[in-house]
Order: structure tokens, then C-alpha cells, then sequence
């Protein structure tokens, strides 16, 4: 299985609803907001990591509110 850290970044007002949304997926294990450069932190785990990808362009990034995300796989 692969995992990565997805971090976003959210626009006010948006951020525990799009938490709760991606909570509810079976990728996500956990999802956080957060202070700092992202808004929040999920936890994704998947096949492979293009199934990684597919989830956050089709489930995360189509969030109203969401404003960018960046993928860190998990290598080790």
C-alpha cells in the first residue's frame, strides 16, 4: 500500500466542512486542521500511488473552498 501527506490549503470559512467531507472517504485514515502554510494535513493511503493522485484531483481538490494541495508521498 502507498500513503502520503496531502496538505491544503482552504479558504476561510471552509475548513471544518471540507474536513468533515474527507473524513467520511475510506483513502483518508486521518485528516487535521492545522496552523501554519496549509490549513490542513490529511493521511492517504491507497494501491499505488497513482490511485493516491486520482483521489486528491477527484475528492480533495473538486472540495468547494479548497484552494491548492500539495502530495507528499510516503518513500519509507
Amino acid at each position: 500500500m502507498a500513503k502520503a501527506y496531502v496538505r491544503v490549503c482552504i479558504n476561510p470559512g471552509f475548513e471544518k466542512k471540507i474536513r468533515d467531507e474527507v473524513r467520511k472517504c475510506k483513502e483518508v485514515l486521518s485528516a487535521e486542521l492545522t496552523a501554519g502554510e496549509q490549513d490542513m494535513i490529511v493521511l492517504v493511503e491507497g494501491k499505488s500511488y497513482e490511485k493516491i493522485l486520482e483521489f486528491v484531483m477527484k475528492k480533495i481538490r473538486k472540495q468547494d473552498g479548497v484552494k491548492i494541495t500539495w502530495t507528499n508521498f510516503i518513500v519509507g
